[in-house]
């Protein structure tokens, strides 16, 4: 038996003895349980090809986000910190978002490097390589947490996570179910990649590790020189106070939302979306103005309940009343 056919193989075998559950936010999607998590069936089989195959190098950097908790900018302020760092992007012309999405300019190691039909050779992603994932910390290979590779995770408060989810899938699926169910599924777990609230907490409990740096969309909302300059120097990069204000400013959501490449109708990201759905509203308590009074209780409970004793408070994700000014990216 060849290597691809015995691959096959291992995988078909995996694969059909897993549990499963339905999504129903997401076009009646099933869910193949692993790890204590919800996949789906071609997230599954990307991280058996992960698995295999990548050889991740000290020098990669790693982007780790639940869906919908600041993806898009985490993105924009690497991309755009390296290129400060390299001396590359010294003036707008040389600016790459303005011509490219930030999910253009850094792959999705899940899908676009890896899986069933990659549309990113790994091998071309220029030095340091820098990818971002969705794979909660006990999924990813033993390969890549032993490898020194620098990884940043960006979490959010969890009501206007599923209040962006729920904005998302709308928009691409055009769901009809009750709102009322698929915020039970969040809270229950059974979404994708979920449950949310043991995502966040595995990495936050990798916080202490030198090469682990965990950061909130409403910390970066809150004060984004102040926490753009950590990532910088996480990164090892040494940019001037102009340069951070520069790098705050290109990848705002003022910014990015208005330019062309984002608003173009022709232009989509690979999975079929339009590049103008990654910019909704970018605010910090988006989540009350959706859900009820008892159902942001029982989140913020619910996140509370499992973090109890970590240091991980539901006040850490900008639980207050009053909604900010707009400056992130979902």
């Amino acid at each position: 038996m060849d290597t691809n056919s015995q691959g096959f193989h291992e995988e078909t075998s995996v694969l059909s003895n897993l549990p499963e559950t339905e999504w129903k936010l997401v076009a009646n999607t099933t869910l193949l349980g692993w790890k204590g998590f919800w996949l789906t069936h071609h997230i599954m089989k990307s991280v058996i090809s992960i698995e295999n195959q990548f050889n991740p190098l000290p020098s990669d950097i790693l982007l780790v986000s639940f869906p919908k908790t600041g993806t898009t900018w985490i993105k924009a302020l690497t991309a755009t910190i390296l290129r400060h760092n390299s001396n590359l992007d010294s003036d707008s012309q040389t600016d790459p978002l303005q011509t490219q999405n930030p999910h253009e300019l850094i792959p999705f190691l899940e899908l676009e490097t890896f899986g069933e039909s990659p549309s990113r050779d790994i091998n071309q992603v220029p030095s340091p390589r820098v990818f971002n994932t969705h794979l909660p910390y006990s999924i990813l290979p033993e390969a890549v947490k032993n490898s020194g590779c620098r990884i940043i995770y960006i979490s959010r408060n969890p009501a206007d996570t599923f209040v962006s989810t729920w904005h998302f899938y709308n928009k691409r699926f055009g769901t009809k179910i009750p709102l009322e169910v698929a915020f039970d599924e969040f809270c229950q777990g059974t979404v994708g990649l979920g449950p949310f609230v043991d995502h966040v907490f595995e990495y936050w409990l990798e916080r202490e590790k030198e090469n682990v740096l965990f950061v909130t969309y409403e910390e970066l909302k809150d004060d984004p020189k102040k926490h753009v300059s950590r990532i910088a120097e996480f990164l090892g990069c040494s940019l001037s106070a102009d340069e951070i204000d520069q790098v705050v400013w290109k990848c705002s959501h003022e910014r990015l939302s208005k330019l062309d490449v984002n608003k173009d109708e022709e232009r989509v990201h690979w999975s079929g979306m339009k590049f103008s759905s990654y910019f909704r509203r970018g605010v910090v308590g988006d989540g009350k103005n959706l859900l009820s009074p008892e159902m942001m209780e029982r989140i913020e409970t619910l996140a509370n309940q499992r973090w109890e004793g970590s240091g991980l408070e539901i006040k850490m994700f900008g639980a207050e009343p009053n909604p900010v000014k707009s400056l992130g990216i979902n």
